[in-house]
């Protein structure tokens, strides 16, 4: 009986597990060391992915709808923003799944392995309770003034970071969860729509 039960069991899980069709793409990076969205180095000779929510470390297994090729793919960043497509492919998961030439292929979907936490070398907020919110990165000294002085009217206080000895970084940090929301108004009404949220640890340990 508890022989059938795990069976029963696994069989469920497997048939529980994502399924979806669409079309796929490609992407590459602009500069060499761009982060991906889980804080992987983007490597174009690596068979990941970007996809728009399944966890970082999903690994799916993709089939060519067309030519009934199937890779198997890990998710390590967030995308693409093109309607009607459900999956970014590195350029050699492009080329082995036969759609580096033509860009764009219809595709099935189907992940084999979901990890249990995401795997991201970021921390996670959720966790730690703690956040920071990235504002932008400026190479225009007076227009990161601009910025800064725009959020202090706000009642934000700006945090300042300097990038690469030419750029300036600012952000709002230490915004403990329950504030996240009040903290993204203010930001909103000051014109910031849409800054980067990321995890933060908790300062005081």
């Amino acid at each position: 009986m508890k022989k059938f039960l795990s069976v029963l069991l696994m069989v469920f899980a497997l048939s529980s597990l994502f399924a979806e069709e669409g079309l796929a793409s490609w992407y590459t990076s602009d500069r060499p060391g761009a982060i991906t969205a889980n804080g992987d180095v983007f490597d174009s000779s690596a068979l990941t992915a970007a996809h728009k929510s399944l966890k970082f470390g999903t690994r799916v297994k993709v089939t060519n709808k067309e030519n009934g090729n199937s890779i198997e793919v890990r998710i390590n960043d967030r995308g693409p923003y093109v309607e009607g497509r459900i999956i970014d492919l590195t350029p050699e998961a492009a080329k082995q799944l036969g759609i580096y030439r033509s860009g764009v292929a219809r595709v099935e979907l189907e992940v084999t392995y979901e990890p249990e936490n995401p795997e991201t070398k970021y921390v996670s907020g959720a966790e730690t309770g703690w956040y920071t919110i990235q504002i932008g990165t400026y190479t225009n000294i007076p227009s990161a003034y601009a910025v800064c002085e725009n959020l202090k009217k706000a009642g934000i206080k700006p945090s300042l970071e300097i990038v690469n000895e030419t750029m300036v970084r600012i952000s709002v940090a230490n915004v403990q969860a329950y504030m996240l929301e009040e903290t993204l108004g203010k930001l909103k009404e000051a014109g910031v729509s849409e800054p980067l949220v990321k995890g933060a640890r908790n300062p005081y340990l």
